[in-house]
């Protein structure tokens, strides 16, 4: 169940930053050939900047979902078993406790944002374009909790999963090495 939400919530996550890139591929695209024909839009340079940050912030929510961002996993594997536990499940609340403060901070400024508006788009007012924060903040908080309980695990069992996945793909050349040069012996 667990599994299932959190597969959902990482599709709608990654079908976000997809609709997020085209978006913002489309208005580069439109925007160059504009100013080619020399007719640039008003509006590309703020709805560029727009979506260019909001696709950072999914992106970071979107890496945090699959634990590809910075950490010291190397500090937390070189200490024994419940060392390692008790500092992975702190640094888990402080990510937690930071990004609930970016979301609490990030709806107070809304509030104030709603009567400003981008200086092309009017109808755009800045606290739909300032809601990304909150909105990735709470996604960001639900990513941690759902994937704190592998973290713990990893920390329990001695594993850096930056490492895991270096050793991972360093087998599979092997293993793709070992298969090409099969084939060419059988040549």
């Amino acid at each position: 169940m667990v599994a299932t939400f959190e597969k959902g919530l990482l599709w709608v996550i990654e079908t976000v930053c997809l609709v997020l890139l085209i978006a913002l591929a489309l208005a580069v695209t439109y925007s160059t050939t504009m100013r080619y024909f020399g007719s640039s839009p008003s509006w590309y340079d703020e709805i560029a900047s727009v979506l260019l940050a909001w696709l950072t912030y999914f992106g970071a929510t979107y890496a945090l979902f699959l634990r590809q961002h910075m950490s010291f996993g190397g500090i937390v594997t070189a200490l024994p078993k419940r060392a390692a536990v008790a500092l992975a499940l702190f640094s888990e609340f402080l990510v937690i406790a930071f990004f609930a403060v970016v979301a609490w901070y990030g709806n107070a400024v809304l509030a104030v944002a709603k009567w400003d508006s981008l200086l092309s788009l009017r109808w755009m007012t800045l606290d739909i374009v300032q809601s990304v924060i909150p909105i990735t903040s709470v996604l960001m908080i639900i990513g941690t909790l759902l994937t704190m309980p592998r973290a713990l695990k990893n920390a329990a069992e001695g594993i850096d999963s930056d490492h895991a996945e270096i050793e991972q793909a360093i087998a599979d050349a092997e293993r793709e090495k070992a298969l090409g040069s099969r084939k060419d012996d059988k040549k």
